[in-house]
């Protein structure tokens, strides 16, 4: 009988005591087969005398042996039935052997098990027992806040490679597409000291000229949530590659009311729809918390469609083609050829530099901006209105560098802006108004006004949720002989700030600007503002 099967543990005496019955079978028939035999010679009767025979009684026919051949098969039969159970014995020997092999790597890999185990728990008692390195503490989560604040500060930038989920977005049931719901509450008190035409915000072209109407306004007061904002970017997959569609307003539309900053699609290395220019550079914007921002920056948003390529593992090219929309004076702006934007960046990422020139975060940028002013004036005795046209150009060149001399998270933040006809692309320029161009009655011409504008930010952190920022701005412009006597020809920013931010989307900020401004004639005016706020990002 074979083996119960999946018992490995068959007994071994069974075995052999069937093995014993089995081989023993062969001979036990051949004694009973030549018994009866032997017996039969051994036991005959002896002869009585001669008589008469008498007639044999009918008996019934003996029954004959067992041949040898049938036997010869017998024993085969025995034969190959032992051999059978001497397979199923050792096919059972070596499923024993298997399992205590198995058997025996377990307790082996269960030991090992145990001595981690044992080695972690002693290792967690004495980090227990000692205090953890603040430093390395507060290293991580100074790093965790700044990739967060980065990544929450300018999350309406172009996307170089799109993805389907990213970080803080969700999917969209019964859908592909990931949506992220972002933006920030901002709440701002504002103390300005001195006069000043914009009581929400340090617009420092909106200073009035010492001596003047407007100069004799005393200190006030206002508080302002304008900047607050929210967004919503969704990313979904098509058949060739992700598409991304970014909208944001804020509440800078005038009596509180929704105001479109950004709405732009992206798809490979096409961005379409309103968004930064192409000329601007928003991520080497310096850290405060005033709305208006710097004097001297280029912060213009305006409909566009961009291509962008990459040059290499670091660089990119992007060319671009955006609203024009001349900002002009004594004329109206007229859009007939779109500016033309090329710009070069590079992001250096983990490259090394000596004396840590370059670090993660870092980048270089240079853009050229081409463009037509094109404006329309009334003719003569209220006639067909006359349309002239000029031409503009400008370079801006920013950046964001560590400072080698101070601690690592130490930044230098900023940019320089110069060209003709190009005074809508600067921040307090653009505030001012008509500063691309202005027209010269008595020449009958457009002639567009030479600016420059530069400013330096030094961001330096002195712990790590504490900070401050130095920001110095500067804004000219070479004055035509035909602008009237109080056209702006300079205006100068200067402030600091103290932030602080006890979680990661929080960031409590107090800072002081002063700024002057001053007109063509030399005329000036100055004004300062204390801000205290704070900014919760989502």
């Amino acid at each position: 009988m074979p083996a119960p099967p999946g018992n490995p543990c068959f007994p071994l005496r069974s075995v052999i005591s069937r093995r014993w019955r089995l081989s023993a079978r062969p001979l036990l028939a051949f004694v009973l087969l030549a018994a009866p035999a032997a017996a039969r010679g051994q036991s005959a009767p002896p002869q009585e005398p001669a008589t008469a025979p008498a007639p044999a009684p009918a008996t019934a026919p003996a029954t004959a042996p067992a041949t040898l051949e049938e036997l010869a098969r017998l024993v085969e039969a025995q034969r190959r039935l032992i051999e059978a159970q001497q397979k199923a014995l050792a096919e059972q020997q070596e499923q024993l052997a298997a399992q205590e092999k198995r058997l025996a790597e377990l307790e082996k890999q269960l030991e090992e098990a145990s001595a981690l185990a044992l080695s972690t728990h002693n290792q967690l008692q004495e980090l227990q027992k000692s205090p953890l390195d603040e430093s390395v503490t507060a290293a991580v989560e100074a790093r965790l806040a700044e990739v967060e604040q980065t990544v929450q500060k300018v999350p309406e930038m172009a996307v170089q490679n799109l993805q389907g989920e990213f970080p803080g977005s969700f999917r969209i049931p019964g859908t592909d597409a990931a949506l992220r719901i972002g933006g920030r509450v901002r709440m701002v008190y504002i103390n300005s000291f001195d006069a000043i035409g914009s009581d929400d915000r340090f617009q420092t072209s909106s200073i009035p000229i010492a001596g003047s109407e407007e100069a004799g306004k005393t200190s006030r007061v206002e508080f302002s949530v304008i900047p607050s904002r929210f967004n919503f970017d969704l990313r979904t997959p098509t058949g060739v590659g992700y598409m991304r569609a970014f909208l944001e307003a804020d509440f800078a539309g005038g009596s509180d009311h929704l105001r479109l900053r950004h709405a732009f699609g992206q798809w490979g290395r096409w961005l379409l729809g309103q968004a930064w220019s192409t000329f601007s550079d928003p991520e080497a914007e310096p850290d405060g918390i005033d709305f208006e921002g710097l004097n001297a920056i280029s912060m213009a948003r305006q409909p566009q469609i961009r291509w962008t390529r990459p040059l290499g593992e670091h660089t990119n090219l992007a060319l671009a083609l955006e609203e024009a929309n001349p900002d002009l004076t004594g004329a109206e702006g007229v859009n007939q050829i779109p500016d033309l934007v090329v710009r070069l960046r590079w992001d250096p990422e983990n490259v090394r530099f000596p004396f840590g020139l370059f670090a993660e975060g870092s980048h270089i940028q240079t853009a050229i901006l081409v463009r037509q002013l094109r404006g329309e004036i009334a003719g003569p005795g209220g006639g067909l209105r006359e349309t002239l046209s000029t031409e503009g150009y400008g370079i801006n060149v920013s950046g964001v560098v560590p400072a080698p001399w101070a601690r690592k998270r130490d930044v230098v933040r900023w940019a320089w802006n110069a060209g003709k006809g190009i005074g809508r692309y600067i921040s307090d320029l653009a505030s001012d108004g008509g500063q691309d161009a202005f027209f010269d009655a008595e020449a009958d011409e457009l002639v567009p006004v030479e600016v420059a504008s530069g400013y330096i930010g030094y961001e330096h952190w002195w712990r790590p949720r504490v900070r401050s920022t130095l920001t110095v701005g500067y804004v000219w412009v070479d004055n035509l002989d035909s602008q009237p006597a109080d056209a702006l020809r300079r205006t100068e920013r200067y402030s600091l700030n103290l932030a602080w931010s006890p979680i990661p989307r929080l960031d409590l900020v107090a800072e002081y600007l002063w700024g002057r401004r001053i007109n063509r004639d030399d005329q000036s005016g100055k004004a300062s503002q204390l801000q205290l706020g704070g900014t919760f990002r989502f």
